[in-house]
């Protein structure tokens, strides 16, 4: 029955849909894990779990990216996904719609430079120490935070990149 579920019209658009949903919501529970904030880690303010998001995000959304043009559009719409929910907490919080786009695409942009930043840091020698800097660079951290939010990085892509292919593009992502 799974090839029949395969050929059929809109089948193959709500599993993305769905695997779109499964990974975002991975992504936001590595990202508001409590033991990643405050003294532990990233800074327990907007700039703090905003920066946590982009950085777990853009770990995700580039080894989707580098898996096929299916997880290129996985990719795509996750990224969607994110400013859309980015979007809403704003007008949540009662961000005026004349200034809704200017502050979403200044997240953008904060958001595309620290995972495109964290991503490059694995080409590095180091990237621990650099990912430390790029933490501090952008006070996302402080104290021995910078250290153990360092770490948790690191040790998310690793077990990102342990990921089974299928098993990322059907929205399986366990860490």
């Amino acid at each position: 029955m799974e090839w029949l579920r395969k050929i059929l019209p809109g089948n193959s658009r709500r599993t993305e849909k769905e695997a779109v949903s499964s990974l975002y919501k991975s992504i936001l529970g590595r990202a508001r894990n409590p033991g990643v904030f405050g003294d532990l880690g990233f800074a327990d303010t907007m700039d703090g779990r905003t920066g946590a998001l982009a950085i777990y995000a853009g770990l995700v959304t580039t080894r989707l990216s580098g898996i096929s043009a299916e997880g290129r559009a996985v990719s795509s719409r996750l990224t969607d996904r994110i400013f859309d929910d980015i979007d809403a907490g704003l007008r949540e919080t009662g961000v005026g719609d004349a200034s809704i786009a200017r502050k979403v695409r200044t997240i953008g942009e904060r958001f595309v430079g620290l995972g495109i930043a964290v991503n490059e840091a694995f080409l590095t020698s180091d990237p621990k120490t650099t990912i430390q800097d790029i933490l501090k660079r952008n006070d996302l951290t402080g104290g021995t935070g910078t250290e153990n939010a360092a770490s948790d990085i690191v040790e998310a892509r690793r077990i990102l990149d342990a990921q089974p292919d299928e098993a990322l593009l059907s929205g399986h992502l366990d860490w």
